[in-house]
């Protein structure tokens, strides 16, 4: 039987239910004082070795001995019960548990149990992921929801519990939030999406469903909407961003996955709408004190209409184009390469009044980030370098993957799981004011003069910020059992990136090293090659996790 979760436990007044809580209670009991204790010995691994059972209806336990039973405790079930194929079963413990109560004795006792339905007691993952709200006969009574219980999230430290409270706000189920959450500053949110649906189509066709790599590739535009969404609210003071609706397009699980979800959830749609502690470590975002609202934050009905009355929508004008639209009191149009800063201007003389300001992502990145001066930009670098950074790893059981394999051995490189890592921060702002202004930059030809032997040109380097460089993925390790990428807070890295098990990583046995030396001096660079992420494997290497050339 798999293992139960104790987050919503429901008991009848039994003596069975009482005897089974008594062991329960004794089994939580014994571990008192142990200095052995690790996170797997709980509540609820307890509660799994003092339940066990088989289902009723087996050649040992009919319904109606259970039956029998229940009319003992003064519990009714109806005669002729059919068991149809498709209900939930009921299990019976295969051992007697002593209640030892007053009165009661300690007699062992068997007891019966079940799980409760998933619609109405939902999980985090059915909720958050599966959106179990918005399937198919979620408006039927039996499937109203009684409780979510926010398992299968991350960001909780011992603490708070950072992600279930960033979740709850998420699907609105958060409600001690006080008043001025949802009415001080100005709110800078995104309108739209952070990706179209032509870059989707690409990345979709250059990836299959089960590689890590679709998920990394759709991930790196909404992560960079996310940075200039927060630099756009630190230029204008006083501001708050909101962040945007973000996708998965592979499930995070600690465990290995198939097509990108968990094995026994094939069915589960991708990409899905996901819980911003699936991207992001959001106790991060809060011991930095960044202020930032959920995505949902603008439909939340304790926002005012206030809020909406007075939203400025923000349009940038294509490279090349003049400003044409006249401002009014809803919306403003900037010339290209215009700074950051100049929104905020911009928007106080359009709306002095204003309480939301709006930019679709392609507006937004026809902005040159410039916040003022080079200090606030190498700040801002350094708090995104922390915030935007993640540790997740995506395990995909086509890439020579799962458990169990001959020979596995976890600190051997050769015979280590293949897992893809993210996520890595974005490109970090230009440091210098002339981004934004004319300036002079290394030419091949056609240059105006030369200094220090290179040839220099006059040119308008406000295209070049606002095109910026950008990494095409959040890939941190593409193929590595662990990965000792990181950032520490005041914005250092922890180790370089690597690409493959063989490159190291936190844990490998010293034995190997002379065998992974040898390999890596004979490949170009001395690194493994990048894994393509379409297939399966790694160019120059065999199916042993041997390099053999190419």
């Amino acid at each position: 039987m798999i293992e139960l979760n104790t987050g919503v436990v429901y008991f009848r007044h039994t003596p069975g239910a009482k005897a089974m809580v008594q062991s329960w209670r004794k089994a939580m009991l014994r571990q008192k004082g142990r200095s052995d204790l690790t996170e797997n010995v709980n509540d609820q691994s307890l509660f799994n070795q003092v339940v066990r059972g088989a289902d009723i209806g087996t050649s040992t336990w009919s319904v109606d001995s259970w039956r029998t039973e229940l009319e003992r405790s003064n519990v009714t079930m109806p005669r002729g019960l059919k068991w149809p194929a498709d209900v939930r079963k009921v299990h019976r413990s295969r051992e007697g548990h002593e209640p030892c109560l007053p009165g009661e004795g300690c007699t062992p006792l068997p007891f019966t149990y079940g799980t409760l339905p998933i619609r109405p007691f939902t999980g985090g993952h059915t909720w958050f992921n599966q959106n179990v709200q918005g399937m198919e006969g979620h408006e039927l009574p039996q499937n109203e929801p009684i409780t979510v219980h926010f398992t299968f999230q991350f960001g909780d430290t011992k603490d708070y519990p950072h992600g279930k409270r960033q979740r709850a706000r998420e699907a609105a189920l958060w409600a001690v939030d006080p008043p001025e959450y949802f009415t001080e500053g100005v709110f800078v949110a995104l309108d739209g999406s952070t990706y179209d649906m032509d870059y989707k189509a690409r990345v979709y066709k250059r990836f299959p469903e089960w590689s890590p790599q679709r998920h990394m590739f759709m991930d790196a535009p909404q992560r960079q909407a996310v940075r200039d969404l927060l630099g756009l609210s630190r230029a204008i003071d006083g501001s708050i961003m909101v962040l945007p609706k973000l996708w998965c397009h592979c499930d995070r699980y600690w465990n290995f996955l198939t097509r990108c979800r968990m094995p026994m959830l094939q069915h589960m749609e991708l990409p899905f709408g996901c819980p911003m502690d699936s991207l992001y470590d959001t106790m991060r975002w809060n011991m930095k004190g960044v202020k930032f609202r959920e995505h949902t934050f603008l439909n939340n009905s304790n926002v005012p209409q206030v809020m909406s009355d007075n939203t400025v929508i923000v349009t940038v004008a294509k490279a090349g184009e003049a400003v044409t639209q006249p401002a009014t009191r809803t919306s403003v149009q900037l010339a290209h390469g215009a700074p950051l800063t100049a929104v905020k201007e911009a928007v106080l003389k359009a709306n002095p009044h204003v309480r939301v300001i709006k930019i679709a992502n392609v507006d937004l990145r026809r902005l040159c980030r410039w916040l003022g001066s080079r200090r606030q930009q190498e700040e801002f670098n350094k708090l995104i370098l922390y915030i935007l950074t993640e540790s997740s790893r995506y395990c995909p059981n086509e890439d020579y993957g799962g458990y169990g394999a001959r020979g596995f051995d976890w600190q051997n490189p050769f015979t280590a799981y293949n897992c893809t890592w993210g996520f890595v921060s974005p490109a970090p702002f230009p440091l210098e004011e002339q981004q934004c202004a004319l300036g002079e930059k290394p030419s091949s030809s056609g240059g105006q003069k030369r200094i220090d032997g290179k040839l220099i040109e006059r040119v308008d380097l406000r295209e070049a910020s606002v095109g910026m460089v950008e990494r095409d993925n959040s890939t941190t390790c593409p193929r590595q059992m662990l990965c000792d990428y990181n950032t520490l807070p005041d914005g250092r890295i922890t180790k370089p990136i690597t690409w493959c098990n063989i490159e190291g990583y936190n844990g490998m046995k010293q034995e190997w090293q002379p065998t992974v030396r040898k390999m890596l001096s004979e490949m170009p660079g001395g690194r493994c090659t990048y894994p393509p992420g379409d297939v399966a494997g790694m160019l120059g290497f065999n199916r042993n996790g041997h390099y053999v050339g190419f």
